[in-house]
């Protein structure tokens, strides 16, 4: 049965509400949440467009940070889950694995990894394609199922998990971060599954970007499944309070079909005025980056990685 959240719930005011990267308790509200009347498990898609549709966004006085602490906890409808829209874009989001897999080799080769929030196995599968001892954890039941069936080596649950061990040499964490009420802790779990070399990946969207700021509440980051939202000194401040230290920073390239980007171009379109697109754009398949998404690369010292601690350029093909 598909377990609803009321909007009750949503509203009620947090119990002392705290800024859940540097602790700070001066949290002002800045965006009432205009969430629907119930959160179910569709709102939670990877690839919803339902974009300004949030619960209260507080901004950190402190340390600038944008938070939902309002929102009670939903791993139970990330259970519950499934994204058809997801799979069926599968064949580009792999092209996009891949270059994830490329900056990652220039780091770690053939090594163990660990995808967390590995949705159904696309980056594991790349991973494993090369070469490297590659398995996933993802709390959503049918997307992980979809895995399996695949023959995907993707374990249903979230971390801790007692069928996934380690250390593992990379650990990637690409679109999950802004979705969870404790980043910090889900950092020193990452941690904890790290070898004493390894890297981790983290992937996020970039709330200072100037494609936030321009699109502001309308920004197509904002939306139901988004609780945090990071730039650049406040994801580096959650890695370091995790123990972690940031090696590099960049911004990665996406890769979507023609149809789906249209598509969402076209959602901030009253649907009277919203064409219909033609199937070939299916097959067209567009590298896009916004510069509005930030990858971030860790480990656990500055030996962890070969890379120094500079924003680089890690999107150029490898040499």
């Amino acid at each position: 049965m598909i377990q609803l959240v009321e909007p009750s719930r949503l509203s009620e005011p947090a119990q002392t509400p705290r800024c859940w990267i540097c602790g700070a308790g001066g949290l002002r509200l800045v965006k009432p949440g205009n969430l629907p009347d119930a959160l179910h498990p569709e709102a939670l898609r990877i690839t919803d467009a339902h974009y300004g549709q949030t619960a209260d966004i507080f901004q950190c006085e402190s340390c600038g940070f944008l938070e939902c602490p309002n929102v009670p906890s939903v791993l139970e409808l990330y259970e519950q889950m499934n994204d058809d829209s997801y799979e069926e874009t599968r064949a580009a989001r792999a092209r996009q694995a891949r270059a994830l897999i490329d900056i990652v080799s220039r780091y770690k080769k053939a090594a163990s990894l660990l995808d967390v929030g590995a949705g159904s196995g696309i980056l594991v599968e790349e991973a494993l394609a090369s070469g490297f001892a590659a398995r996933g954890v993802e709390p959503s039941g049918p997307l992980q199922a979809t895995a399996v069936q695949r023959g995907l080596p993707v374990t249903h649950g979230v971390l801790p998990n007692s069928e996934v061990g380690g250390p593992f040499d990379v650990v990637t964490l690409i679109d999950v971060i802004e979705h969870v009420p404790d980043p910090v802790d889900l950092m020193r779990r990452i941690k904890s599954v790290m070898a004493p070399d390894g890297i981790c990946l983290v992937v996020t969207p970039d709330v200072s970007s100037v494609a936030a700021r321009a699109m502001g509440w309308k920004w197509w980051h904002f939306r139901a499944a988004h609780i945090g939202y990071f730039n650049k000194s406040t994801l580096a401040l959650a890695l370091e309070t995790a123990g972690l230290r940031v090696n590099a920073i960049t911004r990665p390239t996406w890769h979507l079909p023609s149809s789906y980007l249209a598509e969402r171009a076209f959602s901030y379109l009253p649907r009277p005025f919203r064409p219909t697109l033609p199937s070939v754009l299916d097959r067209i398949v567009v590298p896009i980056n916004l510069y509005d998404s930030l990858l971030a690369v860790c480990g656990h010292s500055p030996q962890a990685a070969s890379a120094p601690s500079v924003i680089q350029d890690l999107s150029a093909p490898s040499r």
